[in-house]
């Protein structure tokens, strides 16, 4: 039976258990987004021996691919989902990433990994983006820190069991088959949203809904905190989603450790660390914001901090479990930094939730990108002088961007009180 629609979730002290099975599903689309995600990246390896690729061409492969088409469409399918139904958009996106997830076990060059991965891209941008819209509308404000960690404690879930299946699958049948059986488990969950969910009204807002996509952004931008909120957002996926990718393949050059051995303890890692971190910070921010609301950003401000010290921590890594303990604090506090999402529903309107994440998402994406491409093209570069080391040292090419992120977001604390009061939905 679909669910019916109706003001549930919008009380603080209460949210009905239908809102409840909403985050549910919702959560699990983010599940399979981070199965997806990981099964690139410890499938790395053996993609380049199968295909022939350099680790340029693997950082492409590993983010600008995907980053680039999410940049594309991200935007106009956001000002879509703020303007009709997100769940069709949701469910019909879905199916698109799926199959273009299981297309990529087909390809047999560069260019056809290239623009699987790319499809994949569109999949998410029409995902992800209004399914905080949702969120945000679902719960009340103080729960939504709480609700939206959860939902995004999804990716770091999700990645966990994909390090681990898909490493398992590729270990015993090759990475084709892993990305052609990932790839099919996201079909039943779009059908499952298109069949049992139903739109929660939207918040009355001032302004009408008619603007045009390039009034909304205008009203957006015009927004300081909101302006450093994406230049910290971004520049933290250039560290942090730039290094990921890189983390199986830097395990077994440099320590030689297998496939399977790889993806149970960075499975262990971003499940235990990841998830605990995102969890942790929506608890922790819920709390501290009853002292004062800008903690929403000073906990990512924090995270980050400590983060920082701990990449380079790899980089100097001797022995397996040092460079393990370092990922694993890394996965932590970044996890615990994307508690600052929930800091852009909360300087948006209703009518401009989707657009707001859609934009802090994108540009986060596309820097990501670029992370791993400048991870990918250091090690080549110093290859010549370090040989297979090379990969180790190229981190430190990202360690000191992700300190320039925390600083963005404590500029955004600054104005954050003064944006944040201007709404009340």
């Amino acid at each position: 039976m679909p669910l019916p629609t109706g003001p549930i979730g919008t009380a603080p002290q209460r949210v009905h258990w239908q809102t409840w099975y909403a985050l549910a599903v919702l959560t699990a689309f983010n599940i399979f987004a981070g199965m997806d995600r990981v099964a690139i990246a410890i499938l790395m390896e053996p993609i380049k021996l199968d295909l022939l690729l350099s680790d340029k061409q693997l950082g492409l492969i590993s983010g600008l691919a995907f980053a680039l088409f999410y940049a594309l469409f991200g935007l106009p399918l956001a000002w879509l989902a703020d303007r009709s139904s997100r769940l069709r958009l949701i469910s019909w996106c879905l199916a698109l990433w799926s199959a273009m997830t299981a297309m990529s076990g087909l390809a047999t060059s560069f260019v056809q990994l290239f623009l699987a991965r790319t499809g994949v891209g569109i999949g998410e941008a029409g995902c992800i983006p209004p399914a905080h819209s949702l969120i945000g509308d679902y719960f009340s404000r103080e729960r939504r820190p709480l609700a939206l960690s959860l939902f995004n404690s999804g990716a770091a879930v999700g990645g966990a069991c994909g390090l681990f299946v898909v490493g398992t699958i590729a270990q015993h049948f090759g990475w084709r088959a892993a990305l052609q059986i990932i790839g099919t488990i996201g079909l039943p969950l779009a059908l499952l949203a298109w069949t049992t969910l139903r739109e929660p009204p939207r918040p009355q807002s001032d302004t009408p809904t008619k603007e045009s996509a390039f009034q909304s952004i205008r009203a957006l931008l015009s927004r300081r905190a909101y302006v450093h909120i994406i230049i910290a957002f971004s520049l933290s996926q250039v560290s942090a989603h730039g290094f990921a990718p890189w983390e199986p393949p830097f395990l077994m050059r440099s320590f030689n450790m297998q496939l399977p051995e790889i993806g149970a303890w960075l499975g262990a890692i971003s499940i235990g660390c990841g998830a605990g971190g995102v969890l942790a910070s929506g608890f922790v921010t819920s709390g501290l914001m009853r002292r004062d609301i800008r903690w929403e950003l000073w906990v990512p401000t924090a995270s980050l901090a400590i983060a920082v010290p701990c990449l380079v921590g790899v980089v100097l890594s001797g022995a397996s479990w040092v460079a393990l303990l370092m990922i694993a604090v890394i996965h932590f506090m970044t996890g615990a930094a994307s508690v600052s999402i929930s800091a852009v529903q909360s300087v948006s309107e209703p009518h401009r939730r989707a657009t707001a994440v859609a934009m802090v998402m994108l540009i986060g994406s596309m820097m990501g990108g670029l992370g791993s491409y400048l991870i990918g093209l250091t090690s080549d570069l110093l290859m010549p002088m370090f040989g297979k080391e090379s990969l180790r040292y190229s981190f430190l090419s990202v360690s000191g961007i992700m300190a320039w992120a925390a600083v963005h977001y404590f500029l955004a604390s600054r104005s954050y009180a003064k944006n944040r009061i201007s709404f009340t939905a």
